[in-house]
């Protein structure tokens, strides 16, 4: 009973953090919403019997990801003044439709269940495994990007720093 009492109040801090990341104006104020959306996410993995994917979702996003978006903010932005543009719902909209249809074909075509018609285990040793012999390349081109962000990030930080002299 426990268990469904904190996956209650976990979703709903996800749930409105995340709906605070989309509607917020200020960008500063967006990014500490997304590091608690985070941090919910790991107590939910935490909430699942997961607890290595937890620490790592509050070692990675919440530590280090959500803490280079808002040095990036704080570089790049006045956070001051309000960003976002109003006038781009329709375009959120498609995205979220696109996206939901994405994750519907996922999960109804998702193997739930082995070839001998058992339950898929998942653990850390096995997800562990398909990461390193099948989605290496992804990672890779992952951890590119992010270094291609950051230096972009810097040089964007440059020049704004030039202008202002």
């Amino acid at each position: 009973m426990s268990e469904a009492v904190a996956f209650y109040i976990l979703s709903g801090l996800v749930l409105t953090s995340a709906w605070s990341v989309v509607r917020n104006e200020n960008l500063f104020h967006a990014g500490l919403s997304l590091i608690l959306c985070f941090v919910g996410v790991a107590g939910l993995y935490i909430n699942l019997d997961a607890p290595f994917l937890g620490a790592m979702q509050v070692l990675i996003y919440a530590g280090a990801i959500a803490v280079l978006l808002l040095f990036g903010f704080m570089l790049t932005h006045d956070l001051m003044k309000a960003t976002q543009e109003r006038n781009q719902h329709a375009g959120g909209i498609v995205s979220a439709l696109l996206m939901a249809a994405v994750l519907i074909g996922t999960i109804v075509t998702s193997p739930w269940h082995g070839p001998t018609g058992q339950p898929v285990q998942f653990g850390v040793e096995s997800l562990a495994r398909r990461y390193m012999q099948q989605d290496l390349v992804s990672f890779e081109v992952v951890a590119l990007l992010l270094l291609a962000s950051l230096m972009g990030a810097v040089v964007v930080a440059r020049k704004e720093e030039g202008s202002r002299e």
